[in-house]
């Protein structure tokens, strides 16, 4: 009897959960001791190294006494906007307490409340305009009071921080963060209210554009978000193919590694998918290297892979900036590395002389790059094929 052919257990491109989710119990306890403490915490790591996975699953697995709320908040496109989903966010949290639910109606005496949603959405009973602010100032300290702990997941800060600045709302950006830190520094919610923030860029470099300075958010937490150990990346193959017809033996899955490098699961699974992909094809679940070899540069022909990452560097820096991190990065593409001679030559040819360091640090920070020595390499053989191929012609002397 032919058997059906079984897929290897992987999402790319959506947040993975439940089933598809790949544990990563150490990151998980990190978060959590922070927030017990009363900290915040920031992760403020590479684009698809799964923080989102990892935020999703602390809902699904939150403590008896604590309430998680999660909000991908990349959609939000004013102040207002963003203070409405951070109150709504509270109120959905209180909602799900026994003891939240007999005095919330109280509270908002002035406010009817006639619904709270699955996904957050608070429904007013009255058309009346409310003051977010205001209304999180009053409530925020009332948390406390009841002895009850809210853990705000906030997913994609970064890009709107990032698009107000853009849209000339760079007023709104700051007055963001100047309430996020009123709010966190409260000692009255110490204990019982913590914001998790995640963003897939250098978070860091968008509050500097914004308020000329870090100091705004150095008061966070925050937890190392590293792409697994080549033995975590082995560990995660054999889980993610466990029951698929397509198998690895130890001398594939030591050269599907050596492909592949940078071990964040976005990367594994596009290899992972595409070599099941041919052979199911050809209705052959026995691979060798060439298979790998070809399934890698099969995925570099799909530039819609990899053109976020260029376009990011366009949407995050100025067009000037932009360009020198570009150049850059198809020096290195093409020789492989740049030592800091040659990145300062190139610096001086784009007049960034005095910021060049610090633009190469937020390359550094959002994934595209690491530091060897004195050598600037990239840090995924998919990147580095990627921008080779984007820009086949290489002037530079």
């Amino acid at each position: 009897m032919k058997h059906a052919w079984a897929n290897p257990k992987i999402i790319i491109g959506n947040t993975a959960t439940g089933d598809y989710y790949y544990p990563r119990p150490q990151i998980e306890a990190n978060i959590w001791e922070e927030t017990q403490k009363g900290n915040h915490v920031l992760l403020a790591a590479p684009r698809r190294v799964g923080k989102s996975s990892v935020m999703q699953a602390m809902l699904e697995n939150c403590p008896e006494d604590t309430r998680c709320i999660f909000k991908n908040i990349q959609g939000v496109q004013s102040e207002t906007e963003f203070y409405q989903q951070f109150f709504e966010s509270i109120v959905q949290g209180l909602d799900k307490f026994a003891k939240g639910k007999k005095w919330l109606a109280d509270f908002f005496k002035d406010i009817i409340i006639e619904e709270i949603s699955l996904d957050g959405t608070v429904k007013f009973g009255e058309k009346k305009s409310v003051q977010y602010v205001e209304e999180i100032n009053k409530l925020l300290p009332k948390i406390g009071q009841q002895e009850v702990k809210i853990v705000l997941l906030l997913d994609e800060l970064p890009e709107v921080l990032n698009n107000l600045y853009k849209n000339n709302r760079r007023d709104e950006a700051s007055s963001i963060l100047d309430r996020l830190r009123q709010w966190r520094q409260n000692p009255a919610i110490r204990q019982h209210f913590s914001i998790v923030l995640a963003g897939s860029v250098g978070i860091h470099h968008i509050v500097k554009a914004i308020e000329g300075r870090t100091a705004d958010i150095n008061d966070f937490g925050v937890v190392p978000f590293e792409a697994l150990t080549n033995a975590e990346a082995a560990d995660y193959v054999e889980w993610a193919t466990k029951d698929a017809s397509v198998q690895y033996e130890e001398h594939t899955l030591r050269h599907l590694l050596s492909k592949i490098n940078h071990f964040i699961p976005y990367f594994i699974n596009l290899m992972l998918d595409e070599i099941n992909k041919m052979a199911r094809k050809v209705n052959n679940p026995v691979i060798n290297e060439q298979n790998i070899d070809s399934a890698f540069d099969s995925i570099i022909k799909n530039n819609d892979h990899f053109k976020e990452w260029k376009n990011r560097l366009f949407d995050y820096f100025s067009v000037e900036e932009a360009g020198f991190l570009n150049d850059t990065l198809i020096y290195i593409a093409h020789r492989e590395r740049i030592n800091q001679r040659q990145l300062y030559d190139l610096a001086l040819k784009h007049n960034k002389r005095d910021v060049y360091m610090g633009l190469l640090r937020g390359l550094e920070q959002d994934g595209y790059i690491t530091e060897q020595g004195d050598h600037f390499i990239f840090v995924s053989p998919f990147l580095q094929a990627f921008w080779k191929r984007d820009n086949p012609v290489f002037d530079h002397e």
